[in-house]
């Protein structure tokens, strides 16, 4: 039977710990459980996709960790590794987003891209356009400021020189309060493609300070 170790690293550090902890959630591994039956139809519960989560908590009285284990019905193991300042394992920031893959509807935009000779980072991932810009303008609409510069961020990670999100980074900066990034975002997209409302808002901008 194969088993999944799964590492999860401390939500919430309020000291640092002289000692790390391990605590094992369920040890032995549980056997894979029979598949149910319920009127001719097999049930497998907690299956692949499940949403089902369990919250667990951990405080040595230095450090509170804090997960959400997925429960998945394959007989893995579950270990937790109570510690601060584990430089060995890699952490990802818990507000990173997945960029959506380009659909249809985006091959158009990125050819026209392409053919201003405008600069693509080949290295960084695919996104699609129309999908983060939606989303980027949801977030927006909610007040979530935060959460629609990370998802303009998500297409200019590897479309560079994209005017439309140059723009709105620049009008999310001013809104946030960062009034300093904002002019030099609009300085840059004015340098590849001016227009009329932002130049009239950067000249603005530059008057005050």
């Amino acid at each position: 039977m194969n088993r999944v170790l799964l590492i999860l690293l401390p939500l919430l550090a309020s000291a640092c710990a002289t000692r790390n902890y391990t605590y094992y959630l369920v040890e032995p591994a549980p056997k894979k459980p029979e598949a149910l039956k319920e009127e001719g139809t097999l049930v497998r519960p907690f299956g692949f996709g499940s949403t089902t989560v369990m919250k667990v908590r951990w405080n040595d009285g230095n450090l509170m960790t804090e997960v959400d284990v997925p429960m998945l019905a394959t007989g893995q193991r579950i270990v937790i590794e109570h510690g601060a300042g584990n430089g060995d394992v890699k952490t990802i920031p818990a507000s990173r987003l997945v960029p959506p893959p380009p659909s249809a509807a985006d091959k158009a935009l990125i050819e026209a891209y392409r053919a201003r000779g405008l600069r693509i980072d080949e290295e960084a991932p695919e996104v699609s356009i129309t999908r983060a810009r939606t989303l980027m303008e949801q977030a927006t609409r909610e007040g979530n400021y935060h959460l629609a510069l990370e998802w303009c961020e998500t297409v200019l990670a590897r479309y560079k020189s994209h005017p439309e999100f140059l723009r709105a980074k620049g009008s999310l900066l001013l809104m946030m309060g960062e009034r300093e990034k904002a002019i030099q975002i609009y300085e840059q997209v004015e340098a590849i493609e001016s227009e009329p409302g932002v130049r009239k808002k950067l000249e603005e901008l530059q008057r005050q300070q």
